[in-house]
């Protein structure tokens, strides 16, 4: 496989999606997507727990103060509110197209899929991340209309920019870091999917993904 070729699938699969949810908006039960976001909670946990198992760091406490530090780092310029006021704009188009890119964009999981693909050739995680957003797109699309559809060519944009970085420069990332950020990234992944059972609700998951850059260059 090429690099891209992840998010080359993850952005059909949105569209495809998206344009599915558009056209079928009337016709979701709104148990099913309830039962869909469980679904996908699910499948974050066993994924975040099976890269923390696969990536244990050799040294915890320089993963703790990482942690520690990033994480209030990421609390002081709150990402996640930021990115909050941006969603909470303008409805229709605008809106769905914000929210759904924000969504499939911003999480621990494209940024260890893209890297995993650039250095390691390894696309499983973003595959897996790309099966988990068109189904979500589906959903989305249902409520959100058109933007969601759009929002695959962010989608495309975005994660080909990182893992072509990643399979470039990659190179230059210590093996360690790389492991202690797949390590952190696991343990966000856990917080998500609690966070989707509705659980963890005053935790706010963005403002982590500091210390999941952060662990790449210490």
């Amino acid at each position: 496989m090429f690099p891209g070729f992840g998010t080359l699938v993850n952005f059909i699969l949105v569209l495809v999606g998206g344009y599915i949810g558009m056209k079928s908006s009337g016709l979701i039960n709104p148990k099913i997507r309830e039962g869909v976001i469980h679904g996908i909670g699910l499948f974050t946990l066993v994924l975040g727990v099976k890269l923390m198992v696969e990536n244990v760091p050799e040294d915890l406490l320089k993963v703790f103060l990482t942690v520690l530090l990033g994480t209030a780092l990421g609390y002081l310029i709150d990402l996640e509110g930021r990115i909050s006021s941006l969603a909470g704009g303008d409805h229709g188009f605008t809106r769905g197209f914000i929210t759904a890119s924000l969504l499939f964009t911003v999480g621990p999981m494209t940024l260890l899929g893209c890297i995993l693909e650039g250095t390691r050739g390894d696309s499983s995680l973003i595959l897996s991340k790309a099966t988990m957003d068109g189904f979500s797109s589906v959903i989305l699309a249902s409520s959100l209309g058109k933007g969601v559809v759009f929002s695959a060519f962010f989608v495309l944009v975005f994660q080909m920019s990182i893992t072509l970085s990643a399979y470039f420069f990659g190179e230059f990332i210590d093996e360690d870091s790389m492991r202690n950020s797949f390590f952190i990234g696991g343990g966000i992944m856990v917080v998500i999917a609690l966070k989707l059972w509705g659980l963890l609700e005053k935790v706010r998951s963005v403002n982590l993904i500091v210390p999941l850059i952060t662990a790449l260059f210490i």
